[in-house]
């Protein structure tokens, strides 16, 4: 059963990291504000400014004390994930066409870009740290450094 629910979370993380890209490419963030259009009868997006003078009724989609992501809202399953943030870090926020090739990439196999993208972030994130890497390293190399065991006095 565990399978099942492990497949089923990859595939919403994966549909997620679409989405994610999507609105980067797009230049769009998450709507804090809407408005209430009564010819439409639906709720739009809208600034602070907009939404309170308008005279129309609206909402505030954030709450301050919230955790928010700027792309997705509510949703932070992309910005909790540190080893997709590596790789998002090495990009420019305005350069939207690296963030177009992202989302094509993704658009066409977004369960490989979420391995292939963690992959990378992992690599980012071990070059960054100076660490050797889990599947690149050597048991002696992890314990090559003095002062670092479990039994140190060097933390007295």
């Amino acid at each position: 059963m565990t399978g099942i629910a492990d497949a089923l979370e990859s595939r919403r993380d994966a549909n997620t990291l679409r989405r994610y890209v999507r609105e980067r490419a797009a230049g769009r963030g998450a709507t804090e504000w809407a408005v209430y259009d009564d010819r439409l009868g639906a709720w739009l997006a809208a600034d602070e400014v907009t939404a309170t003078t308008s005279g129309r009724a609206w909402r505030r989609v954030r709450q301050p004390s919230e955790p928010w992501c700027g792309t997705l809202g509510r949703d932070l399953s992309i910005a909790r994930d540190d080893l997709l943030q590596a790789v998002f870090a090495t990009l420019a926020d305005d350069d939207l066409s690296a963030w177009r090739r992202l989302y094509l990439e993704a658009d066409r196999a977004p369960s490989r870009c979420l391995t292939d993208w963690r992959a990378r972030g992992r690599r980012l994130l071990a070059a960054v740290s100076g660490e050797p890497g889990a599947e690149g390293g050597t048991l002696a190399g992890r314990f090559a450094a003095r002062g670092t065991g479990k039994r140190s006095l060097a933390a007295v």
